[in-house]
């Protein structure tokens, strides 16, 4: 792709408009209300039927465990905040991906917007996206008695963090990779294992020593752990210090996610 100067003017920082950024972020809306059937299973259903499964399977075998009374009220924090994940990652990398491929983002840049405005609204409705599904999903546990303390509703604020974590994330795979199946991989090798080690389903505590380290700076972790908190009710400096961890990773993803876009737009 070849833009022309005055278009490669305008992908600079510079100024923000913020009316660049709204328009990015209602052509997403758009397009959902378009396929909001088939989203909503995976927004509610998918992690529902995951929450069940766990609750009142792994639920009943597990008699105690560490930083909740219940095994349903400690993986329900976990199983939010990776569904959060798993939506603000999808959208920057798959479907960012198919907007490179589909020549979309050279159409917006034919218009005043910059590229630093672009991953802004796509990172913006990445949190909109974690969002839906964290309201969704806690809603659903609140229902069935999995989460009651009233500062659950804190939760959002991991929510958000990680929306702009893996939504910035999400672009270092969509710029990089050189066809769609590339793409398979972000969740099989990245967002998979985070998953499972970010202590969602089980204490990080019980890990091998060595493994331990790795999963308290997995960027997923601190979600976890801050959701947890609000979740139980049991809030301490732990959780303010991961809070920092998320904000300082998102400083560092976001400039890097930003010039890889411009690598792979301007040529």
């Amino acid at each position: 792709m070849t833009l022309t100067a005055p278009t490669a003017r305008r992908t600079g920082t510079g100024r923000i408009r913020f009316r660049s950024i709204t328009a990015v972020w209602l052509r997403h809306w758009v397009a959902l209300a378009r396929y909001w059937k088939i989203t909503v299973t995976w927004i509610l259903v998918e992690p529902a039927v995951a929450l069940l499964a766990v609750g009142f399977g792994i639920g009943k075998l597990v008699s105690e465990v560490e930083g909740a009374e219940t095994y349903a009220e400690f993986v329900t924090p976990g199983i939010i905040m990776g569904s959060a994940m798993f939506h603000a990652l999808f959208e920057t990398s798959w479907n960012a991906y198919h907007r490179i491929d589909n020549q979309i983002y050279e159409t917006q840049l034919t218009t005043p917007i910059s590229i630093f405005e672009l991953t802004l609204g796509d990172v913006a409705w990445a949190v909109t996206r974690s969002l839906m599904t964290t309201v969704a999903v806690a809603l659903f546990a609140v229902a069935l008695g999995w989460m009651n303390e009233w500062t659950a509703i804190g939760i959002l604020i991991p929510a958000i963090l990680s929306g702009m974590v893996f939504g910035t994330m999400g672009f270092f795979f969509a710029a990089t990779a050189p066809y769609t199946v590339f793409l398979s991989l972000v969740f099989t090798l990245v967002a998979t294992p985070l998953f499972f080690f970010s202590g969602t389903f089980f204490p990080i505590s019980v890990l091998p020593d060595w493994i331990e380290p790795v999963a308290w700076v997995m960027p997923l972790t601190p979600g976890v752990h801050i959701a947890r908190g609000f979740a139980t009710n049991h809030l301490e400096l732990t959780h303010l210090w991961s809070g920092l961890y998320m904000v300082g990773l998102i400083s560092v993803f976001w400039p890097i996610a930003v010039w890889l876009m411009k690598r792979r737009l301007i040529k």
